[in-house]
């Protein structure tokens, strides 16, 4: 047995709102299932399950691979997407990256193995 794949499913608020976010602010496509929705751009697939207790709202974080992290950095720059502003770095253990929040709080990183 081996292992295929991994897809993050991340909390949102609001279906419609998230898949909006997603589409306009990064160019993926997303099919709203009401309770759960699914995003795609490329290979990267992200899952949304709807959070209706706002008590029971823990954002949480996943990390995209991207064949050029440095266009990727303009262009989230470029609609000031960055959290914390400003960053791209190499890290220690051979990776270059950033990260963005969307609008649900949750931590999207993206990098690209050097």
């Amino acid at each position: 047995m081996k292992l295929l794949k991994a897809i993050p499913v991340l909390p949102a608020k609001n279906m419609r709102e998230a898949i909006d976010f997603f589409e306009s602010k990064l160019g993926f496509t997303g099919v709203n299932f009401g309770n759960y929705a699914i995003i795609k751009s490329g290979f990267a697939e992200i899952y949304f399950s709807l959070i209706t207790d706002k008590k029971n709202m823990h954002p949480t974080s996943c990390y995209i691979y991207t064949d050029d992290v440095e266009d990727m950095y303009t262009r989230c720059a470029e609609k000031d997407l960055l959290y914390p502003p400003g960053q791209i770095a190499d890290m220690k253990f051979g990776k270059k990256e950033f990260s963005i929040m969307d609008n649900n709080g949750n931590i999207i990183r993206f990098g690209e193995l050097r």
